[in-house]
C-alpha cells in the first residue's frame, strides 16, 4: 500500500487509539506524546479536518511490520525513555563520556605519532 512507499506505518503496539500518532512519531524520531498533544491541539482548532485526516490515516496506513529481532531486544537508550532516576542517568552518561574520552585520547596519540606521519607519507608516494 502507500505506507510502504513513504515508510509510514501505524504502530498499534505503542499506540493509544489506532496507532497513527505513534507511527508518525516513530517515522520522525520524536516522542509519541508530543504528536498526540499536537493532534489534540489541531483537533480543538480544526476539529473536522483533523478528524478526517486521522480516520483516513487509520484506514490507509498499514500496520507496522513485526521484526522479531527488534521486538525481543528493544532497549530504550535515552534517560527519559528508560525510566532511570537522575543519579542513574548521570552515572550512565558519565561512564559513556569516560569511554569516549579514552577513545579520543587514543586517536590523538595515533595522529601525533611518528608512525602515522610515515604511513601518511608512504600513502602519498603511492598516489603519485
Amino acid at each position: 500500500m502507500a505506507s510502504t512507499l513513504i515508510n509510514l506505518y501505524r504502530d498499534k503496539r505503542n499506540g493509544k487509539l489506532g496507532g497513527v500518532c505513534a507511527g508518525i512519531a516513530r517515522h520522525f524520531g520524536i516522542e509519541p506524546w508530543l504528536v498526540r498533544v499536537l493532534a489534540v491541539t489541531c483537533l480543538i482548532f480544526t476539529s473536522f479536518l483533523t478528524l478526517i485526516f486521522y480516520i483516513a490515516a487509520w484506514l490507509l496506513l498499514d500496520d507496522k511490520p513485526t521484526d522479531p529481532e527488534t521486538q525481543s531486544s528493544h532497549i530504550k537508550t535515552a534517560g527519559w525513555q528508560s525510566g532511570l532516576s537522575a543519579d542513574e542517568a548521570l552515572t550512565r552518561l558519565e561512564s559513556r563520556l569516560q569511554s569516549l574520552n579514552t577513545r579520543v585520547v587514543t586517536m590523538e596519540r595515533l595522529l601525533t605519532s611518528a608512525e602515522f606521519r610515515v604511513r601518511r607519507e608512504f600513502n602519498e608516494l603511492d598516489k603519485q
